[in-house]
């Protein structure tokens, strides 16, 4: 389960960073987006790996982590609160449309602000943080010492890669409407 959600969470951060590497203007984030893309398609690479090597198991063999409660609520908590814009973003970035559900209200407040490269760097620190939560579900209740490797490495280039964002808001603080 966890190789599933954290293939999907990659391909969303591969969208991102590819929206700010084709729209983007700031080098520091741009540098950002070029390390996530490659990291992130390479950990595609691995968990694909991994899926096939789970789903060969035999028919009886206990699904990967999904049996606990906990790792259950832990994943939606780490699933709940993306933001409407950073799915209709994510969405229309890989060719399609936004979600059919997503209200005006919703699209109205949740509008971006009108800067890639500030939409970048705010949408990575929740995805990231997402991404976290995930990777220390599967280090508690993981079995797979494979995605566990994955889940270390997960914690600890996306935790960087949130401080470096946290440092570029920090330093460019959003112009008065």
């Amino acid at each position: 389960y966890f190789a599933q959600l954290m293939r999907e969470n990659h391909r969303a951060a591969v969208a991102m960073s590819a929206l700010e590497l084709k729209q983007g203007q700031d080098p520091a984030l741009r540098n950002i987006a070029e390390q996530m893309n490659h990291a992130h398609q390479q950990l595609i690479l691995g968990l694909d790996s991994a899926l096939q090597r789970l789903q060969a198991r035999p028919p009886g063999f206990p699904e990967h982590t999904t049996s606990s409660e906990q790792f259950a609520k832990l994943l939606n908590a780490a699933t709940e609160g993306f933001s409407p814009a950073a799915h209709r973003t994510i969405v229309q970035a890989e060719g399609g449309t936004g979600s059919p559900n997503l209200g005006m209200r919703e699209q109205h407040e949740d509008a971006g602000t009108g800067s890639i490269d500030r939409d970048f760097a705010l949408l990575l620190v929740p995805h990231h943080q997402n991404s976290i939560q995930l990777a220390q579900a599967e280090l508690e209740y993981g079995q797979d010492p494979a995605l566990e490797k994955a889940a270390y490495l997960i914690i600890r280039d996306q935790q960087r890669e949130i401080e470096q964002a946290k440092a570029w808001l920090a330093q460019h603080p959003q112009p008065n409407k």
